[in-house]
């Protein structure tokens, strides 16, 4: 397999796109495609149709074209940003690149990527499961996959679970935060570690390790179901943006410039496209929209478990941690770890004071309700499994924890793993932000006292089909913030 630097994908777009001219961004948001769910297609259906056709002439492209198959995977693995606030729009910029060269190189001018709605359907679609497809080999097929009925939990991307991602009002909590010491827009920024949110640090990173074989890694645009994982990210992001969440307008954020990194599609070739994060934020100026959600008529009395509640909002620049744990043992498989964190007398009655939320008497007029605690976790630096891989699953105050427990219980807050570990090897100690809010809610709805402090424990169970053997996780911190 050729290894694909940056120069070559660059030096192979400008050769491309050096004899041909190709439409302008206005001239692709002329007709606004719509981007639908892989689980509404029939098997022939024409998107499915294209997508393999495209999928094929891609990997008979030579290997000095940007648009080879291997060059497009070599992009993510070159530039992707994870564990920041430009992964959200970098990946929407990579996949608008991706749907051009897919209609040019598939003959269908109004292709649009389908998603893979992992909470409606949570099993691999079965389009990519078979190896064979209209009696010939299967382009969408991947055979190094842990398996080809992976299945994702509702614990990780059932509808309670995305509800409750998309209810975060917070930027830098639902996109991930800014690098850490951020100061510029230098290109140098773009895959600095900040801390990854529950989004990208759960249904993102848990579908890609679930699915695993090359899905598990930076090269995981090789398997052709990664453009529809992050399709439904990106789908998520615009729901959250139309839920009346808004975008951070920091100008570090919005001003920041993904040059000489993606191409589409120009004549017969390909010309560089080269965008800032504030041209990627209106997708039907990008030529794209998705199906909306279907609406579902109100119940005549909906229940306390129905009503949204909103987190309270965190401002990232004012964040004080209250405690830190250090020195925190080696996590390994099936064997919790205990880390306690002392709180101050004041610290402990703040933790006391997240009480339930009683829903407002007329439920139909008052459908979400504002939290007025927040406590978070947020687990620093944490050195990745040199080979393997592992759920974390992060539990408070449990007085018996064992490997059996399950997401269900109320001692749970919350659950990480490792996507692209082989990064680690250049020092990618990635940290997670855990919210204990609620966790602590139902502590305290079930009367379990702290005792002058949380005991955050963390416990490594094994993924299905994923190499679990020795795997051993380093965790650098734990810091605590009462909001």
């Amino acid at each position: 397999m050729e290894h694909l630097t940056r120069r070559t994908v660059l030096m192979g777009g400008a050769a491309l796109a050096a004899a041909t001219t190709g439409p302008s961004d206005k001239a692709w948001a002329q007709t606004v495609v719509t981007r639908r769910s892989i689980s509404s297609l029939a098997p022939n259906d024409p998107i499915i149709a294209s997508y393999r056709r495209a999928v094929s002439a891609m990997r008979a492209l030579p290997a000095s074209d940007p648009r080879n198959w291997q060059s497009q995977a070599q992009i993510h693995n070159n530039f992707c940003p994870h564990g920041n606030w430009y992964f959200l729009p970098w990946h929407r910029a990579y996949l608008v690149a991706f749907e051009r060269i897919c209609r040019q190189l598939s003959g269908n001018a109004s292709f649009a990527l389908p998603y893979w709605d992992w909470t409606t359907n949570p099993q691999l679609p079965a389009a990519f499961a078979n190896p064979t497809a209209a009696g010939a080999s299967n382009p969408l097929f991947h055979a190094n996959r842990s398996s080809q009925t992976v299945t994702i939990p509702s614990s990780v991307a059932g509808s309670a679970r995305i509800s409750t991602l998309l209810a975060e009002p917070s930027f830098e909590v639902f996109a991930s935060t800014r690098p850490s010491g951020q100061n510029s827009t230098a290109g140098t920024w773009q895959r600095r570690n900040g801390i990854k949110g529950p989004f990208e640090s759960g249904p993102h990173d848990q579908v890609h390790v679930r699915v695993s074989g090359d899905m598990g890694t930076f090269m995981s645009p090789l398997d052709p179901i990664f453009w529809l994982h992050h399709c439904n990210i990106d789908r998520l992001w615009d729901r959250w943006n139309r839920s009346g969440r808004a975008n951070t307008n920091n100008s570090l954020w919005r001003n920041f410039a993904f040059n000489s990194q993606f191409v589409t599609p120009s004549g017969s070739g390909a010309a560089p496209f080269n965008i800032a994060v504030s041209g990627l934020l209106n997708i039907e100026t990008l030529g794209y929209r998705y199906v909306p959600p279907a609406l579902v008529a109100a119940a005549p009395q909906a229940s306390a478990f129905e009503v949204a509640v909103t987190p309270k909002a965190i401002d990232f620049s004012k964040l004080q941690f209250v405690a830190r744990a250090e020195n925190i043992p080696e996590v390994r498989i099936n064997t919790p770890v205990n880390v306690p964190v002392q709180l101050q007398p004041p610290q402990v009655t703040a933790l006391e004071s997240v009480a339930p939320i009683a829903p407002p008497e007329n439920l139909r007029a008052s459908r979400a309700l504002q939290a007025q605690q927040r406590i978070i976790a947020i687990i620093q630096n944490v050195e990745p499994p040199k080979d393997g891989n592992a759920e974390v699953r992060v539990f408070v105050n449990h007085p018996d924890l064992k490997p059996d427990i399950s997401e269900q219980d109320r001692h749970f807050a919350g659950a990480f793993t490792f996507f692209g570990v082989q990064h680690a090897e250049h020092g990618d100690r990635p940290s997670y932000l855990i919210d204990l809010t609620e966790t602590v809610r139902r502590l305290n709805i079930a009367e379990v006292a702290f005792k002058g402090g949380l005991n955050v424990q963390l416990l490594s169970v094994p993924i299905p089909g994923v190499n679990a053997e020795n795997v051993e996780i380093r965790p650098g911190s734990i810091e605590i913030a009462i909001i």
